[in-house]
């Protein structure tokens, strides 16, 4: 992924043709894909300078390498077990900042010009090794180093240059003050000379460029909701990404309605943010509250995970259906700020579909192929009123507990918002004892996994950790279900058994025929159901009806999905009716339920 930089007036250029015109110097900045760079703010120079001084003990080079007065810029990087970072000066990447889980510091490796500078400058750890090239994993012993500086402690990073200098690399320290070399390179420049610049030198020298995207984003809206002609909504989350959305709509003159959904579990600064966007222009605002539903629902399902996401339908998915479908019975265009850049499911995404959620709604994403730091160009030359959150180093704001958040932004959240943090971590704590699991499944933000622990950060796990599903399901011949926390409701369970076909009902349990087969299922003692059936798709079907019917929560997606409404809520938790007259059996409420996906079907695809 390549990024162009301007050295006249040392800031990222986002077109070369607009460039040409003013700047006589123009690098290439090859960066780690996908390349969504973002501007570092001042917390983000300041975390990057302390990771240099954990790891080199020296706040002059720190200072040197990361100044305050130029636009740096951070670029997301896979590879390491938690958050990090490419960071680029002067068009440069001088280096990682990474986050270390063991140690809980931000710790920086140095590279390409980051290393230049340091053995320029002799500064940190450096070393020049009696070698004419720095072959990588080769271990270079106390005796071929010429000269350097060189830790005590193991594991730290070392600049290293072969005895001509025409190689550069970078090394660890290992047993016995040997240094590994992990990665090596032919030797660069130094970095260019300090040149003062401003986010602001950014936006003037791309102002044409961003107003034609703008002006092409809003086009496409304007042809958009000529088209569906439908009631336009934009989702706002308090993000950089709907800001830029929101901003863009006005543009094109239709009404239009601002909606929030508040999970209750958003950034302080998210609630003003939103009061202050709504005022600024005049839009109705919608709020999709989920109260306190996730608390409910997490002692129910046990913690979220990246990979059982269920809190995305119970705190989200739910609230946000409930409050449009009520309000736009016939349907509306969702205006949102998705971006390709952010991961490689909605690279995937198209910029017009319908919702797979809601039937009547047409999704409309016009930043879809916008990069990270156009958003932020647009956002500065617009003045418009952004999140102040991303002040503390987020690069990111949702959910401050989401499970898809790094350790290092989870430290962010326990200083900043220690009464949601505090009571997440009592769930997580009350959990774990119950399932007798264990320090590593907190300290290490284990709960963040339920199927597999990513190999970047298992190699720190000494422990194994395996965590007891709410449903415990057993296949065979038979399938079988065990209600870990809680007895099934057997009236909503004969219910939903409708919408398989007939149901007769047995001594023992329950006999259903229909479209999709034949099934006996049987109602054992300690919650267990045992569905027998030659189909084995009919009985998962059975399965996440009995899952369905025993862990509910409450987020009416089931109801909300069913094309012909012929299910209905009849209480609280998994309390509902089935009306045969009107229901045509194609379980899209199942695929709905949070209970049926996340604690039966995703354990079979």
């Amino acid at each position: 992924m390549e990024l162009l930089w301007c050295d006249d007036l040392n800031v990222p250029l986002l077109d070369r043709e607009v460039g040409a015109k003013r700047c006589s110097s123009i690098s290439i900045v090859r960066v780690t894909k996908p390349g969504d760079v973002r501007p570092a703010f001042p917390a983000d120079i300041e975390i990057t300078r302390r990771a240099i001084i954990n790891e080199f003990g020296d706040e002059e080079l720190a200072e040197h390498l990361v100044p305050s007065n130029e636009v740096v810029l951070l670029n997301k990087i896979p590879g390491y077990a938690d958050q990090a970072d490419e960071v680029i000066v002067r068009g440069r990447i001088i280096g990682h900042r990474f986050y270390d889980i063991e140690r809980r510091i931000w710790r920086f490796r140095p590279l390409y010009e980051g290393v230049s500078e340091i053995l320029a400058l002799r500064r940190g750890y450096w070393a020049v090794v009696d070698f004419t090239e720095l072959p990588e994993r080769y271990d270079v012993h106390r005796d071929l180093i010429i000269e350097g500086s060189i830790p005590n402690a193991k594991y730290v990073h070392v600049a290293v240059a072969s005895r001509d200098g025409k190689f550069h690399g970078v090394a660890k320290v290992m047993r016995g003050g040997r240094l590994r070399i992990i990665k090596s390179w032919r030797a660069r420049d130094r970095l260019p000379g300090p040149k003062p610049s401003s986010l602001r030198d950014f936006v003037e020298l791309n102002r044409n460029y961003l107003e034609r995207r703008a002006r092409e984003a809003v086009n496409f809206l304007k042809k958009v909701f000529n088209e569906y002609r439908k009631p336009v909504v934009v989702s706002y989350s308090g993000g950089k990404d709907s800001l830029v959305v929101l901003d863009l709509t006005a543009q094109t003159g239709v009404k239009f309605y601002v909606m929030f959904n508040d999970t209750g579990l958003e950034p302080y600064e998210t609630y003003d943010n939103v009061k202050e966007v709504v005022s600024r222009y005049n839009a109705e605002l919608i709020v999709a509250s989920a109260n306190d539903s996730y608390w409910r629902a997490i002692e129910e399902f046990g913690p979220p995970a990246r990979d059982y996401r269920w809190c995305c339908k119970v705190i989200k998915l739910g609230p946000i259906t409930n409050a449009l479908i009520s309000r736009f019975p016939q349907g509306y265009i969702s205006v949102v700020g998705q971006r390709a850049y952010e991961s490689f499911q909605r690279a995937r995404m198209p910029r017009v579909s319908v919702s797979k959620w809601v039937s009547k709604d047409i999704v409309v994403a016009p930043i879809q192929d916008w990069t990270a730091l156009e958003v932020w160009g647009y956002i500065l030359m617009k003045g418009l009123p952004y999140n102040r959150a991303y002040e503390y180093g987020f690069d990111r704001l949702g959910c401050v507990i989401c499970p898809a958040n790094e350790l290092a932004e989870l430290e962010i959240v326990s200083k900043r918002y220690p009464e949601v943090y505090n009571r997440f971590i009592d769930t997580l704590r009350r959990f774990s004892e119950l399932q007798g699991l264990p320090r590593e499944f907190i300290d290490y933000g284990l709960w963040r996994w339920r199927r597999k622990i990513p190999g970047d950060m298992a190699r720190y796990v000494k422990v194994s950790v395996k965590v007891q599903y709410p449903i415990i399901i057993k296949d065979g011949d038979e399938t079988t279900i065990i209600n870990a926390n809680k007895p099934m409701n057997e009236g909503t369970f004969s219910e939903l058994l409708k919408m398989l076909g007939k149901v007769e009902r047995t001594d023992g349990g329950f006999i259903v025929r229909g479209k999709y087969g034949e099934a006996e299922v049987r109602l054992g003692g300690n919650g267990e159901v045992i569905i027998k059936s030659s189909n084995k798709s009919l009985r998962i079907e059975v399965a996440g009806l009995a899952a369905r019917s025993t862990i509910c929560g409450e987020c009416n997606l089931c109801i909300n999905w069913c094309p012909t409404k012929a299910l209905k809520r009849v209480g609280k938790g998994p309390a509902f009716v089935v009306d045969e007259s009107k229901c045509i059996g194609c379980m899209l409420c199942s695929k709905a339920c949070p209970s049926a996906q996340y604690l039966v079907f995703r354990r079979y695809t």
